[in-house]
């Protein structure tokens, strides 16, 4: 039976076995079917977080609008920013992107307020002051714009740029003992330049030519009338020009208590030798003021009054021993009391600061900045007249060209020495002053 059995399903129709054969597909292609859908809801969640949420990644976002920005492609970068300012609150990075578009745009009110937004303990912040001074620099509201440069440095001491726009605005106005101070800290915190050097040392012995500065000034008080330094050192371009009424109409809106206008305005009296004019205008300021014992000092030599004017000219040099005019005077007002011994020294010193600004006008001219003779020569004087980090920027800039040239080796390292000697400690045993190992050993 089991053989008919057999045969009997073996002799089966074709058409049978084939609707048998028929029948069982459709149920594997079911069951495919589900482990498809199974799979697919499996994977969704992933393609979720890697596609859409991925592209919804604040942080991802951020980095691609400042690539953008980075490469000029200001509308990719604001439609970054504006898909930032839907999925969060602005961070400070946020702000700094946003501010960074309003000043391609030109919205600079807009980019100052977004930069303020970053708070000061954040790392960016000396950065967004940096901007927000480069912004107000770029309106000429240099006022505005040292008050964030200062503030920049505030946070971050090691900020290059902002030294540098600060000397940029000082060098203007005339701001010298200032401007020494921020040319000492660059060079403690990067290689100077020919140009950063010379200006440097021009700014110590001499001024700029008064057109050159005028039309920045102009600018700058035309902006902020309030600006007090601009205004200043626009009325003593003007007084050097010889255009007296137009020194005198930059100062009027100051005030007669202002020390400097002060000064400004006692200068043409003394040099169209109005001397009583120029004591009575120097009555009202105050005995102690530097730059007004100077005045005082030409006014009693004129009057061959040496006790008076060795007195002026003490209290001008002791607050700024740089200052050719109060070192001058005082050489000249001890002469008349007999005091040559005291006089001596300091005549000597006059004598290296004029060779100094002879060297220094010849380096203006441009095929003499090639010259390393000459830029030896203002290395040695400049520690000639006490001036050693000018001489270390020389000497630098002449090894920098040619690293064998011995003698400028030798002077640097006993500016250096030198250097060791005053403080000890503050610079490291085999050190150079900028942390760097000595050239020389």
């Amino acid at each position: 039976m089991t053989s008919e059995t057999s045969t009997e399903v073996c002799s089966a129709s074709p058409q049978g076995a084939g609707a048998g054969r028929q029948l069982e597909r459709p149920a594997r292609g079911h069951r495919a079917w589900i482990a498809a859908v199974i799979m697919i809801l499996a994977i969704l969640p992933g393609l979720w977080y890697f596609g859409f949420r991925r592209a919804e990644d604040p942080d991802a976002i951020w980095q691609a609008g400042e690539a953008d920005l980075s490469a000029g492609r200001i509308d990719l970068a604001e439609a970054a920013a504006n898909r930032l300012s839907r999925l969060r609150e602005p961070t400070p990075l946020d702000c700094m992107l946003r501010a960074q578009l309003d000043i391609a745009h030109g919205r600079a009110e807009e980019a100052v307020a977004g930069l303020m937004r970053v708070p000061d303990e954040h790392p960016m912040a000396a950065q967004a002051h940096l901007m927000a001074g480069q912004v107000e620099l770029r309106r000429h509201r240099a006022r505005f714009a040292e008050q964030y440069f200062r503030e920049a440095l505030q946070l971050n001491p090691k900020l290059v740029q902002a030294h540098r726009e600060l000397i940029y605005i000082l060098g203007h106005q005339l701001r010298r003992t200032e401007l020494n101070a921020e040319f000492l800290a660059l060079s403690q915190l990067t290689e100077l330049t020919f140009d950063n050097v010379f200006h440097w040392c021009l700014m110590r012995t001499a001024l700029w030519e008064p057109s050159t500065a005028l039309k920045e000034l102009l600018l700058f008080v035309e902006t902020d009338p309030e600006d007090h330094w601009s205004r200043l050192a626009i009325a003593d371009n003007y007084r050097r020009m010889g255009l007296i009424d137009d020194a005198e109409t930059a100062i009027a809106p100051l005030p007669d208590s202002d020390l400097d206008a002060l000064a400004i305005r006692v200068m043409p009296a003394i040099d169209r030798h109005q001397d009583d004019k120029a004591e009575q205008l120097l009555a009202s300021g105050s005995a102690g003021d530097p730059t007004l014992a100077k005045l005082r000092g030409r006014l009693a030599l004129a009057r061959r009054d040496a006790p008076s004017a060795l007195r002026c000219f003490q209290v001008a040099y002791a607050h700024a021993p740089d200052d050719r005019d109060a070192l001058l005077g005082l050489v000249n007002a001890l002469t008349m009391v007999g005091d040559d011994k005291s006089a001596a020294p300091l005549r000597e010193t006059a004598k290296n600061f004029e060779l100094l600004n002879s060297l220094v006008q010849r380096a203006a001219i441009p095929n003499e900045r090639e010259n390393p003779r000459l830029l030896r020569d203002l290395g040695a004087d400049c520690a000639a007249a006490g001036r050693d980090p000018e001489a270390r920027g020389w000497y630098r800039l002449v090894i920098a060209r040619d690293p064998l040239d011995i003698e400028s080796q030798q002077a640097l390292f006993q500016i250096d020495n030198r250097d060791r000697s005053r403080n000890p400690t503050a610079i490291r045993d085999g050190e150079s002053p900028r942390g760097r190992p000595s050239t020389i050993r």
